[in-house]
């Protein structure tokens, strides 16, 4: 999950499933505050979440990439007009094939973000599916952004420039979708890329 109702109403879903559930949630995002609802409720697992509705490519994210992303089709309909529909996974066991299928065939373009490594990931089974069951559906390639397949640093001279960005993103939209880039993209990250408490901390990690 990446807001914190999706995070209550699934957990609550996760204890109460009569099968075993593996719940995961980003450390980046114990510091995003959302609201949510009081008392006992509960978020279907496997159901989607279109955050943001759009008309000219299809934006599947997770985690913490569901805030770049979100962050990214602002900046390119404000700036491009590029009307781009995020949808947040919310779950990855089962994926919810019919809101990706809806989504692609309105958009006709994909754009997937993993936190995972490239080779084996999620974004690859779902660009994998796409292309055998809407490729005539679509005006371009499908295309992902996921982490190279290397271990990933802990340093913050290795990590500032390492993980996938909102910039990463609206650079990538525009290249799929034909749009020449304005000189000079000046745009910061929601999400501060290193594994520390707070500005104050000055130890080694």
């Amino acid at each position: 999950p990446t807001f914190a109702d999706d995070a209550k109403g699934l957990l609550l879903s996760s204890i109460s499933d009569p099968n075993p559930v593996i719940f995961l949630e980003h450390r980046w995002l114990h510091n995003i505050h959302s609201k949510f609802k009081k008392g006992n409720y509960k978020i279907k697992i496997g159901k989607a979440k279109i955050c943001k509705k759009g008309s000219d490519i299809t934006i599947i994210s997770m985690s913490y990439l569901t805030l770049e992303a979100l962050a990214a089709a602002e900046y390119l309909f404000k700036k491009y007009k590029v009307k781009a529909e995020v949808i947040d996974l919310r779950t990855i066991k089962p994926l919810d094939w019919k809101t990706i299928f809806n989504s692609v065939e309105k958009t006709k373009r994909l754009l997937v973000l993993d936190t995972g490594f490239t080779t084996g990931s999620v974004a690859g089974e779902i660009i994998a599916k796409i292309s055998i069951n809407k490729f005539k559906k679509l005006k371009t390639a499908p295309d992902r952004l996921a982490m190279p397949d290397i271990p990933e640093p802990t340093s913050f001279a290795l990590t500032k420039n390492f993980h996938i960005s909102s910039k990463d993103i609206i650079k990538k939209v525009l290249k799929m979708l034909k749009i020449k880039q304005k000189k000079n993209l000046q745009y910061s990250s929601p999400v501060k890329y290193h594994d520390q408490p707070g500005d104050w901390f000055k130890g080694p990690f």
